[in-house]
């Protein structure tokens, strides 16, 4: 940019921040910070917590103690009215607790019990030709819900702090979920190559199972789904296609959906 604009923008800073009555070379290094703080990045960004303390930092090398009296004060208004909005809006998660509960009830109650050993002590699935590679799966999955279960207790933290109570034990129900009922599109993911190499041979090698278990397995995906419907309206009420933004996602064929739950059932832990 040339002088002109520069000076244009470093002004444009001086009059926003007017109530410190900022001088031309204090207002040339507030404008420096904000260009700073505007460097894009692909990985790496604050949080609002974050960058409140970068500007209280930056801030205080930058104004004098009056000065800084003023913006300490603004600093500690602006945070607190976004606290309370942290608060209000984490009521409605309420609801969102209520319907995850439902669904965790019916994993455990009507679900996993069809899938469970039978009176023989053999797996709903024969995974004895392929124990190696369907033990492998498992720990891996394992590993997966340790790390996801990291990452939203360390995101949670670091964006609400203690603010939403609500989200976070609606994130605890959700991953509760998928630990006692495997999500295994989302698994698959976020596979490296190794472990998508063994789905991949896995998925090849279950695809023909007797027709008893297959009827099993459409029977109750289908059970899940109808219950899922029913404890959404229930919950949520019924939603007009007409009210809502619809994103049109292709369906799945009857092959691939076939795979995906038996891919799921494979990764029960039958020992909880």
């Amino acid at each position: 940019m040339d002088a002109e604009e520069y000076k244009w923008r470093v002004n444009l800073d001086k009059s926003r921040l007017e109530y410190l009555n900022l001088t031309f070379e204090q207002a040339e290094k507030v404008y420096a910070h904000e260009e700073e703080k505007r460097i894009s990045s692909e990985h790496h960004f604050f949080s609002d917590w974050e960058e409140w303390d970068y500007d209280l930092s930056m801030f205080r090398e930058i104004l004098d103690a009056a000065q800084f009296e003023r913006f300490e004060r603004r600093h500690i208004e602006n945070i607190r009215r976004y606290e309370k909005a942290l608060v209000d809006g984490d009521k409605p998660n309420t609801v969102d607790i209520a319907y995850t509960r439902d669904i965790q009830d019916f994993y455990e109650q009507r679900l996993l019990p069809a899938f469970q050993k039978n009176k023989y002590g053999q797996p709903f699935l024969g995974t004895s030709m392929e124990a190696a590679k369907v033990d492998y799966l498992r720990k891996e999955h394992q590993k997966f819900l340790q790390e996801q279960k990291k990452k939203m207790l360390t995101q949670h933290f670091r964006h609400c702090r203690s603010f939403k109570p609500n989200a976070l034990a609606l994130s605890l129900q959700k991953h509760k979920l998928g630990c006692t009922f495997p999500d295994y599109p989302y698994f698959k993911h976020y596979m490296d190559a190794p472990t998508k190499a063994v789905a991949t041979y896995l998925e090849s090698r279950f695809q023909n199972l007797t027709d008893d278990v297959t009827r099993t397995i459409a029977e109750k995906f289908e059970e899940l789904a109808n219950f899922t419907n029913d404890r959404f309206e229930k919950h949520y009420g019924k939603i007009s296609l007409a009210d809502t933004y619809v994103v049109t996602v292709p369906p799945l064929g009857e092959t691939e959906r076939a795979i995906q739950n038996t891919m799921t059932i494979l990764l029960l832990d039958q020992e909880k």
